[in-house]
């Protein structure tokens, strides 16, 4: 277990929560049974739930994607509005806008640092549509690489903790070039 890992879910508890509920929601509609619901556990499953892994690939597909796809959504907003008000707009601390636009931003980067699968999803749903032996339709393959990609790049870098460091670089970009 990465301590870093723990350290930047706590950061951005937020959207681990959000994360974690998305994936119990979602896996719930998809009759994925869950595991373990703790959103906020001091190992690799914080932000997450345990479930099963769905032979299915469609499931297992959107189990992955889902979630993640929820938490980009109201982050982008958040973490852009966030950020054109503090950094372009350049809206002073003693206004109470100022504090509205601090919490968006804290609230979009949070959602947005938190929007991968679980490493060992993103594993099993390559698995399923790439491994040995699948017999996966190649129009199938085709549309799904870029976001299978994207599942395992992602999860690798949640699970360093390197968004959290990109959303800070950004942020001090923000500040000291805008």
């Amino acid at each position: 277990m990465n301590v870093i890992f723990v350290i930047s879910k706590y950061l951005t508890v937020v959207g681990a929560l959000l994360k974690g509920f998305w994936e119990h929601l979602f896996c719930r509609m998809l009759a994925v049974p869950v595991q373990d619901a703790r959103y906020l556990q001091a190992n690799e499953l914080c932000g997450h739930v345990e479930h099963d892994v769905s032979k299915s690939k469609l499931v297992n597909f959107l189990i992955c994607y889902l979630p993640g796809f929820m938490n980009r959504l109201f982050g982008y907003g958040m973490a852009t509005g966030g950020f054109v008000g503090l950094f372009y707009l350049r809206v002073t601390p003693n206004t109470v806008i100022f504090w509205v636009y601090a919490v968006l931003l804290y609230l979009g980067i949070s959602l947005l640092c938190n929007n991968a699968p679980l490493y060992e999803d993103a594993l099993s749903n390559w698995e399923l549509l790439y491994g040995k032996g699948e017999k996966t339709n190649i129009v199938i393959k085709i549309l799904a690489f870029i976001p299978s990609v994207y599942f395992i790049v992602s999860a690798r870098m949640e699970k360093h903790a390197l968004s959290l460091l990109i959303y800070i670089l950004a942020v001090l970009a923000g500040i000291f070039l805008m």
